[in-house]
C-alpha cells in the first residue's frame, strides 16, 4: 500500500507540472532602397544561406507593397520569421551576416527591426 501511494503522489507531481511555454517566434522586418542594383545583387545571393543557417525562413522578399497610412515604405519590403528572438539576434550580429552586409555597403539603405511574435 505505501508503494502504491507513493507512485500515486510521484504521479501528482507530474501532473502539477505546467509544460514549458514554446518560444515565441520572432520576424524581422527590412525595408531598403536599392541605390546600386548590380552590388545588391552580390548580397541578395549569399544572404539567404545565412538566414536559413539561424532557422530563418523568408514570408514575404520584396514583392508588391502597398503603404496605407504614413510616409511611404521603400520599394523593397522583406519579412523574416526565425524561431525565436535570440535566433534573429545571432543571425543579424553572425559572422556569415557580417560579411554578406558588406557586399551590399553604400548598395542600398536599410531597416532592420526585430519583433517578437504572439
Amino acid at each position: 500500500m505505501i508503494v502504491v501511494f507513493a507512485a500515486a503522489v510521484t504521479g501528482a507531481a507530474l501532473w502539477a507540472q505546467a509544460p514549458a511555454p514554446a518560444p515565441k517566434k520572432a520576424y524581422m522586418l527590412v525595408q531598403s532602397d536599392v541605390t546600386n542594383a548590380e552590388q545588391y545583387a552580390g548580397y541578395a545571393k549569399v544572404s539567404p544561406e545565412t538566414i536559413a543557417k539561424y532557422g530563418g525562413k523568408f514570408l514575404a522578399r520584396g514583392g508588391r507593397n502597398l503603404t496605407f497610412e504614413g510616409a511611404q515604405a521603400p520599394a523593397r519590403v522583406v519579412v523574416i520569421e526565425f524561431p525565436d528572438f535570440a535566433a534573429a539576434e545571432a543571425w543579424y550580429h553572425s559572422p556569415e551576416y557580417t560579411a554578406a552586409r558588406k557586399l551590399r555597403d553604400g548598395a542600398a539603405t536599410m531597416q532592420f527591426v526585430v519583433v517578437e511574435g504572439l
